[in-house]
């Protein structure tokens, strides 16, 4: 497997700024190194599903956990494009794109709701936004992280599910939610054959439809950290 040093978009960008409606969190960037109470780590303020097709056959759904206690904006992000269609702006959201790029063993990566391949993305704050403090880490497969543009505060819409335990993605990618159920979809796609220069899939996998399941926040129990 080649290394890879970040989990980057594809092209080329120009250095954008976060955005002014990003909400100021309660924890700042120093407690990505100090120790946070489980009941609000593993708080799951909200869970998003993805009902993923691959070559146009339904193969299953996704279900993830969001820690937004800990990475509000970036879950209120990610569920804001689960719900679709933002504000009002018809196709702002994850339905109808595609998982593009899977490097087996290591991570599956979508989100690209603007050129779909990789090279665009954008956040419901703008096209840009900063990162939250680096709390939770790439600890196990199944966590949740953003991709970025090789640089801080540029995250956008893409995110990657980790294969395995990275080390070396911590502090350099916020983490803010688990698989919660569908691990054997996951699984299946990381096993798929894909470029091996650029990780995109053989097949299309497609995010046919995605949203938002209703609950009362809930720790996260233990055996599925």
């Amino acid at each position: 497997m080649k290394a890879f040093t970040s989990i980057l978009f594809i092209g080329f960008f120009a250095v954008l700024t976060a955005s002014e409606d990003e909400k100021q969190t309660k924890y700042s960037k120093r407690d990505s190194h100090t120790s946070i109470p489980d009941s609000e780590k593993f708080l799951v303020t909200k869970t998003c599903y993805m009902d993923i097709e691959i070559d146009e056959e339904s193969a299953g759904r996704i279900v993830i956990g969001l820690f937004g206690e800990v990475a509000e904006n970036t879950a209120n992000n990610f569920a804001s494009l689960c719900r679709g269609n933002y504000n009002g702006e018809l196709g702002f959201g994850f339905r109808g794109t595609n998982i593009h790029r899977i490097v087996k063993d290591f991570i599956i990566q979508g989100g690209d709701i603007t050129a779909n391949d990789g090279t665009g993305g954008k956040s419901i704050y703008g096209p840009v936004f900063s990162d939250e403090p680096f709390i939770h880490k790439h600890a196990n497969k199944g966590y949740v992280s953003m991709a970025n543009k090789g640089r801080p505060n540029t995250n956008g819409s893409q995110f990657f599910i980790v294969m395995n335990r990275f080390r070396w993605l911590n502090g350099k990618h916020v983490v803010f939610g688990k698989v919660i159920e569908g691990m054997e979809l996951v699984d299946q796609i990381n096993e798929m054959d894909s470029d091996p220069d650029t990780g995109k899939p053989d097949k299309e996998i497609r995010i046919a439809d995605s949203g938002l399941i209703k609950h009362e926040p809930y720790v996260l129990p233990e055996e599925l950290r």
